[in-house]
């Protein structure tokens, strides 16, 4: 199953300026993040200490949905999502490799 390492990060230019107004979306935020836990749809988030920004893991082969997931976050958090390996995916694609290469 694919697994994604999501880095995601606050866009401070579109976060509003009234401390209260700020803080209602940042608790919106974390009831939908907890939703998407809850759903499966990400398996393991965290934030960093500064509240910059964070990290999410998902898995499934549903691409599309992650990606419109994500959208609805703009314009107040960008993304860097990245397809990921299991280190057994990765023994396996090396000896693969490996295999071919000794055939030339």
């Amino acid at each position: 199953m694919p697994k994604f390492l999501i880095k995601w990060k606050i866009n401070p230019k579109m976060m509003p300026t009234s401390p209260e107004e700020w803080m209602e979306l940042l608790q919106s935020m974390n009831e939908r993040i907890k939703a998407l836990l809850d759903s499966g749809m990400i398996v393991d988030w965290g934030e960093y200490w500064d509240g910059s920004g964070g990290y999410a893991i998902s898995e499934g082969d549903d691409v599309a949905n992650l990606y419109a997931s994500l959208m609805q976050w703009w314009p107040y958090v960008g993304f860097d999502a990245k397809p990921v390996l299991t280190i057994d995916q990765v023994i396996k694609s090396t000896n693969k490799a490996a295999s071919g290469m000794k055939g030339k």
